[in-house]
């Protein structure tokens, strides 16, 4: 398959601009398609999208196989023939030696997939189990057949493959470590159990295993430690690699559309931030701390920013203009409660970081103006605004409503 310019650029527009809860529906349009083969390099700019939403997505071979290596993938246009990265255009080569190395299995999977989603977290590490492993043991063709026509030079067959095979092998612990069952994150020790292993590889193979979990993982610091503990030559690009990451996070953060595709993403944010500076490196320490104080600062600023702005244009905007009409209906009091509850979501998220002296002040006066609306004879009974006043700022503040 070959996308025309104008049609590439289109679906690109498209899959940027989609609202979270169509995002899904455009991704699976493209998931039906036959050839996949520029489907997953479409996909590359809202990667960190589709991680937080999650989009129920079918189980397939190639992306199966793909899963663990995804702290590696890159666009084709970013690989510049580095042993530590793994270009997107060599997937369809390399699924399809895959395939025909371990096809006993591939058939037995392709049975146990049959209507089972990417997001099916006990479906997906069964899966990997008995394709991983066997992916890594199998002998591939060097290069794999239909490497030279996907633009590929032979001489990076060898050293790829060979980076594939090691993740492969010990995928299923890696992936665990990633996406652990608990809250939480996983521990100190399944980081361990997962890359000590792949530092037995080689520095490669380690510093693709940490890659991934800098992607996703709970507790990114705790997995640069244990890296640096494991081949104390990584550290320096681990912490370079983890600065990177959290970074990324913050700006996913920042160009967030939504209070609720804001909050989301913030509290990920701060979840991940959470026991950065323990470290025992002092240089690291300092290099973390600063790190964090950035990110607090512009990170908090811009949840701050549209909270202030989703407040007065969202919220007070719809309420002042329903108040001063006829009944507001079920939907839009239900509207109105969406907004509330996000914009709540946001606040919690961004005091965490910064500003709670500007978010103090903008609930305040926006209390303020939404009290009286309970007083008109409009469109909103004093208990729906009771309401919106509640899930803003807690039952205290509702009080005076609900006794008056």
């Amino acid at each position: 398959m070959t996308i025309p310019g104008n049609a590439e650029r289109g679906l690109r527009a498209a899959l940027a601009d989609a609202p979270d809860h169509a995002l899904g529906r455009v991704v699976a349009m493209l998931d039906a398609l036959r050839d996949r083969s520029e489907v997953d390099i479409l996909l590359d700019g809202i990667r960190p999208r589709l991680r937080r939403l999650r989009p129920q997505r079918p189980v397939r071979l190639g992306r199966l196989l793909c899963l663990p290596l995804e702290g590696v993938l890159v666009n084709p246009g970013s690989w510049r023939q580095s042993p530590l990265l793994v270009p997107r255009s060599a997937i369809r080569p390399i699924t399809a030696a895959v395939a025909v190395a371990v096809g006993e299995i591939v058939v037995e999977l392709e049975v146990l997939a049959a209507g089972g989603s990417l997001s099916d977290e006990a479906l997906v590490q069964a899966l990997g189990e008995r394709l991983w492993p066997a992916a890594g043991r199998a002998t591939l063709p060097i290069p794999p057949q239909g490497w030279s026509e996907a633009g590929l030079p032979d001489d990076s067959a060898a050293p790829m493959l060979a980076l594939c095979g090691a993740i492969w092998r010990h995928a299923p612990a890696l992936w665990a470590a990633a996406y652990p069952g608990a809250r939480e994150g996983g521990s100190e020790t399944e980081i361990r159990a997962a890359l000590a292993p792949l530092a037995g590889e080689g520095r490669a193979a380690l510093l693709a295993g940490l890659a991934l979990l800098l992607r996703d993982a709970t507790r990114p610091g705790v997995a640069v430690c244990v890296a640096g503990s494991l081949m104390p030559s990584v550290q320096p690009t681990a912490e370079q690699e983890l600065a990177a990451a959290l970074t990324r996070d913050g700006a996913l953060v920042a160009g967030a559309a939504s209070p609720g595709e804001m909050a989301s993403a913030a509290q990920r944010l701060v979840r991940r931030m959470e026991g950065l500076e323990a470290t025992d490196n002092p240089m690291a320490r300092d290099q973390r701390r600063q790190l964090a104080l950035t990110l607090r600062r512009e990170v908090g600023a811009a949840c701050y920013t549209l909270y202030d702005r989703a407040l007065a244009e969202g919220l007070l905007a719809e309420a002042t203009r329903i108040a001063a009409g006829p009944p507001a209906t079920d939907e839009q009091v239900a509207m109105l409660e969406r907004m509330a509850r996000d914009l709540r979501r946001l606040e919690v998220a961004g005091r965490r970081l910064a500003a709670e002296a500007a978010f103090d002040r903008t609930l305040a006066d926006t209390i303020g103006r939404l009290l009286p609306l309970a007083a008109s004879r409009g469109g909103l009974a004093r208990v729906e605004v009771a309401r919106l006043v509640e899930m803003l700022a807690g039952p205290q503040a509702a009080l005076p409503l609900l006794e008056g």
